[in-house]
């Protein structure tokens, strides 16, 4: 099966709770689910020690490297626009963008790769909306942000000339005349009330384009191919939309687009990371952890991190998942793999897990709108 043996099996071999050694950076992986919740939710674990020389101006102010109290402070800076409330005011706006890209692939036949066409650019333009970012930037942005991130063979020198790239873009948007709105534009008056310098403003918001819709966009596609090759809860799911909180929840833990990452340095000076594919699947805390079970019971999934710094945009990415899965299925009658899961060709990077492209195909028949039944 396509997700039994692909983003944790490079540390865990056939048991989820067994891992093989560090990684060829030197970093310990963590693959249980106790030790992963403990290693990060001790303070004394830090991100900061690891990027003392960071890989440009954005690195230095991502609030993923950052140690209390400069993360305590800077998340409340960036937490407003990823409340649960902020989210749910967004939902109709996810529906209608889902909606517009499904219809564009309708309109061009009965097939495309859902990766390119639709998982992509939903995840990008939603993360575009929550910060503000003008139109017309947005494509030059996209285009430093995956040179900085996507590419998992990228040297330090590569990685610094897209980083400063993209802090070259982001401060030419913020010293335009533009007026910005969304994140982007809360960040500007923290600046101008004396929050952030300069510096700390670009570099802050250049590190907001650095992995989050790339994450975002595998997650969906990961979600999917779970679906696909899960016909039967599927069809349960398509008569009973009641289920669908229950569905992403498990599409994340049993196939999260973030394989490892958390890297901190240990008070004796180790590198550890957690394993998340693997700590996701600890048959010490899941029950037959390697079945896709929606409506299992018991502890929560880590794909989203554990204690301070527990993702951010969590609540967004199971938002959009519900979004983009209301309107793909019902849109796209019969939406279904177009290739054998045995040819679905995965991204090579070692932290980020997902489909490097994903054909699909449909039946001609228009699915009709029942967007309303989703959004009760």
């Amino acid at each position: 099966m396509v997700h039994g043996s692909g983003g944790h099996a490079f540390v865990s071999g056939s048991c989820p709770g067994a891992l093989n050694g560090p990684t060829p950076e030197g970093r310990r992986p963590i693959g249980s689910y106790a030790q992963a919740r403990r290693f990060l939710a001790d303070p004394r674990n830090s991100r900061a020690r690891l990027v003392q020389v960071p890989f440009g101006p954005a690195s230095a102010m991502s609030v993923t490297e950052m140690d209390p109290p400069q993360h305590t402070y800077v998340r409340g800076l960036l937490g407003s626009s990823f409340f649960a409330r902020a989210i749910t005011r967004r939902f109709p706006i996810l529906l209608r963008r889902a909606d517009a890209l499904t219809e564009r692939m309708r309109r061009s036949g009965v097939s495309c790769d859902v990766m390119a066409e639709f998982c992509v650019p939903f995840a990008y333009e939603t993360h575009c909306d929550v910060l503000g970012v003008p139109d017309e930037v947005r494509e030059e942005l996209y285009r430093w942000s995956c040179a900085r991130s996507a590419a998992p063979n990228a040297r330090g020198p590569q990685l610094y000339r897209a980083e400063t790239g993209l802090h070259r873009a982001v401060s030419n948007l913020f010293f335009s005349s533009r007026r910005l709105g969304g994140l982007l534009g809360e960040l500007a008056a923290a600046h101008q009330g004396g929050g952030l310098s300069g510096r700390e403003l670009t570099g802050l918001a250049a590190s907001l384009f650095f992995d989050g819709h790339i994450l975002a966009s595998n997650q969906l596609a990961n979600a999917l191919l779970c679906l696909f090759v899960h016909p039967a809860h599927l069809d349960r799911l398509l008569s009973d939309p009641a289920l669908l909180d229950a569905t992403v929840e498990e599409t994340l833990r049993y196939s999260p687009s973030i394989t490892m990452g958390m890297t901190r340095v240990t008070p004796a000076g180790s590198r550890a990371a957690v394993a998340f594919g693997t700590a996701n699947r600890d048959p010490h805390v899941f029950t037959e952890p390697d079945r896709f079970v929606p409506l299992r019971t018991g502890p929560r999934h880590l794909s989203f991190g554990w204690g301070p710094h527990h993702c951010l945009g969590a609540e967004l990415v199971r938002a959009e998942l519900r979004a983009a899965l209301t309107v793909l299925f019902d849109r796209l009658p019969g939406l279904r793999p177009a290739a054998a899961d045995d040819a679905v060709v995965w991204s090579a990077s070692a932290t980020v897990r997902g489909p490097q492209r994903l054909p699909v195909t449909w039946d001609r028949r228009v699915g009709a709108r029942r967007l309303n039944r989703w959004c009760t």
